[in-house]
């Protein structure tokens, strides 16, 4: 094996030209496909990461009618039990109590619908870092009866840090739950429909106005390793009454981005099979010339007793090492490249930014830098590699010595 890798080296080399050309060429398709790749799975996993961290968590405890139907009275009791049992589960990175409603926020005569959330100060901010997301005034604590709203929602109200606003809603058993606070910060967030129509108020005192004391809209559960939701899952539904609540994972309450996620992947593997189609179609010609130009020696080489299997062989290994040579250049030069921009995000343009917006994403572009990928795109060269050498290596088993050596072929 080690004479043939060396005569397969040797055989690369006697046309320099050629050999530079293809090498070239592969080179800068699997720096493309590469780069391609790496923003498309890095700008998944940003959206998923964004979903799953901002809204649903990993796993949410929630009534078992409160996902389909977002009221109130499918709202659930939060016992003590359940917070020990969370407190003490090594698996979690943290876990979020919310409350969420909807209601009127009014000011003056500009009124508009939003989102009401109540929250943990410390553990949203943990969840969003939301304190460093405040552009006026300042961040909430536990014991605070004011809210934070959004850069858009204080514009459209036309008030700012210190002027009051009145919330109206219906609170738990269909009560009326109305009360004025006073504005303490205003927030910029990069999802549009924070920054539209989604009110903080501290977790008590959002319980205090829809008279909800004791009681919970959802827990949401962000774990330190995404493999164990199904066993998170598992472990709560035995530590929960499942005739009323239950444990949701995120895949059922993130179908939409999954949706949109599977479409694009489609879409872009598409691209990328197009772009290896040309790689293949380069190395089949560089292939196919090498073959054709030395058939006569081929020939000759069958004629004094040797194998056409062999000269398969070594065929096959002049285009596996010249497609690997260029694929491990590819990967080598995109490297670098790819890390860089995993720790600098790209910032997508102002034009196209509030697109971003309206899908509740940030607008960056983040890469992924998991070695999957990458080395998936260096096997997929060396097949498309002996793909290519299919052609050739047919011709080569169908060569008529006789008339090459005659020089009548």
């Amino acid at each position: 094996m080690k004479r043939k890798i060396i005569l397969a080296w040797r055989n690369l080399w006697r046309n320099k030209k050629r050999t530079y050309i293809t090498l070239a060429s592969v080179t800068f398709a699997v720096v493309i496909a590469t780069m391609m790749r790496g923003l498309q799975l890095g700008t998944y996993d940003k959206m998923l990461d964004d979903a799953i961290t901002s809204t649903t968590g990993h796993v949410a405890l929630m009534d078992k009618l409160y996902w389909d139907d977002k009221t109130l009275l499918n709202s659930m009791e939060f016992p003590p039990n359940l917070e020990e049992v969370l407190r003490a589960d090594p698996n979690l990175d943290f876990w979020v109590p919310q409350l969420f409603s909807g209601a009127l926020v009014s000011s003056g005569q500009h009124t508009r619908g939003v989102l009401v959330q109540g929250v943990d100060p410390q553990v949203q901010d943990r969840q969003i870092n939301l304190s460093e997301k405040i552009i006026e005034g300042s961040y909430l604590s536990d014991e605070d009866e004011a809210v934070l709203i959004g850069k858009e929602l204080s514009l459209f109200l036309r008030i700012g840090v210190g002027d009051t606003i009145v919330l109206l809603g219906q609170g738990y058993m269909g009560v009326t739950a109305a009360a004025k606070y006073p504005i303490k910060g205003i927030y910029d967030h990069p999802m549009a429909e924070f920054n539209k129509r989604l009110v903080f108020l501290p977790l008590a005192t959002a319980q205090y106005l829809f008279f909800m004391e004791g009681r919970l809209t959802n827990v949401n559960l962000v774990l330190k390793d995404n493999e164990e939701v199904s066993n998170t899952q598992t472990y709560y539904q035995s530590k929960m009454d499942t005739t009323l609540l239950e444990a949701r994972g995120w895949r059922t309450m993130n179908k939409e981005i999954l949706s949109g996620i599977e479409s694009d992947n489609f879409f872009g593997k598409i691209m990328i099979g197009i772009l290896y189609m040309v790689i293949g179609f380069g190395l089949f010609g560089t292939i196919l010339m090498m073959t054709m130009e030395r058939k006569k020696e081929f020939s000759i080489m069958i004629a004094i007793g040797m194998r056409r299997t062999k000269l398969l062989t070594q065929v096959i290994l002049e285009s596996i090492m010249i497609a690997g040579i260029g694929a491990l250049a590819g990967l080598i030069i995109s490297f670098p490249a790819v890390y860089f921009y995993y720790l600098n995000p790209i910032p997508v343009p102002e034009e196209s930014a509030d697109m971003y917006r309206q899908m509740n994403m940030e607008p960056i572009l983040q890469i992924s830098i998991k070695p999957g990928y990458m080395v998936l795109q260096f096997a997929v060269v060396l097949c498309v590699s002996i793909v290519a050498s299919v052609i050739p290596l047919n011709n080569i088993m169908k060569f008529n010595i006789v008339d090459i050596i005659r020089g009548r072929q």
